[in-house]
């Protein structure tokens, strides 16, 4: 039995079509459906049915009973290798906002990249709601965004959490270093989104759809505070990296909730990457763990 062929399986299983695995695996759909045959006719079952009609794929009876089995063949072809680690070629893909990835995170993908010549890492710079989704369908592996995942089938570990600060345009010593948000007119703000838990607690004290505008993208924020009075949100990280001589950061009273990062996972990633998996998320909480013993 070809290990190719389990890979090609579990494929297909993941993506619950042969052409959307054939994608992923960088095959022809001819290629894939010719090896997924050898493989029914090596077991002498079939492993998949498809309605007429119909693209997406079920397995049957028997290729339930042989998931569990193909696993664990792959499990142990991939702790064999391990054995080989120096030599072995890991491959991850991460959707992560800006917000996280060019400012807190940087220097771990950095680091995390030098000291693993190995790994081939992919970073997608993606909004958190987005994410959910493609972590979902298994088409990024880790998915670090502002919010829990909304759904079943994937995990949330919360990796740190953060205060946000109001960045404001003008004299600092004009400024207090508290500020309620009573004080802040709505339109002033360059609003960008945080997650749900943020939404809402600024809706409660600005109507939504006043602010003077709306980015996705810290630097942008920052570049756009261009009048006496200006304010926008941001969490604490990237303020104190984004902060301009003519800007002031104030602290919040009455405070939204603390900006939270979480890892996103799917509850039965990919067999072949399970392992790269677990191994970024322990160094991610190593390299936060010490950015906050930097900081105390």
């Amino acid at each position: 039995m070809d290990i190719k062929d389990i890979k090609i399986f579990l494929e297909i299983y993941n993506y619950r079509s042969i052409s959307a695995a054939a994608r992923a695996l960088f095959l022809t759909q001819s290629t894939v459906s010719r090896r997924l045959s050898m493989l029914e006719k090596e077991l002498n079952v079939k492993l998949f049915s498809r309605g007429k009609g119909h693209e997406t794929v079920q397995l049957t009876l028997a290729g339930e009973r042989f998931l569990a089995i193909a696993e664990q063949i792959l499990a142990l072809s991939i702790e064999v290798n391990s054995l080989e680690e120096d030599n072995l070629i890991q491959h991850l893909s991460v959707a992560v906002p800006d917000s996280l990835a060019s400012y807190i995170l940087k220097d771990f993908f950095s680091q995390l990249s030098r000291k693993n010549p190995n790994l081939k890492l992919e970073i997608i710079i993606l909004d958190s709601i987005p994410t959910y989704e493609m972590v979902a369908n298994r088409e990024v592996d880790i998915g670090l965004t502002n919010g829990e995942a909304p759904y079943p089938e994937l995990n949330s570990e919360l990796v740190f959490k953060e205060d946000f600060v109001v960045m404001r345009k003008g004299n600092k010593n004009s400024f207090s270093h508290i500020v309620h948000p009573s004080e802040l007119k709505s339109n002033n703000e360059i609003f960008q989104f945080f997650g749900s838990d943020f939404n809402r607690w600024h809706d409660y004290w600005w109507k939504p759809g006043f602010a003077k505008l709306r980015v996705n993208l810290a630097q942008l924020t920052v570049e756009f505070l261009n009048e006496e009075d200006d304010w926008a949100i941001l969490p604490e990280s990237v303020a104190w990296a984004l902060l301009p001589d003519d800007c002031y950061l104030s602290h919040i009273s009455d405070p939204p909730p603390k900006r939270s990062c979480f890892s996103v996972t799917h509850k039965k990633p990919r067999t072949d990457r399970a392992l790269t998996i677990q191994k970024f998320n322990r160094s991610l909480q190593v390299y936060i763990n010490e950015q906050i013993n930097n900081k105390s």
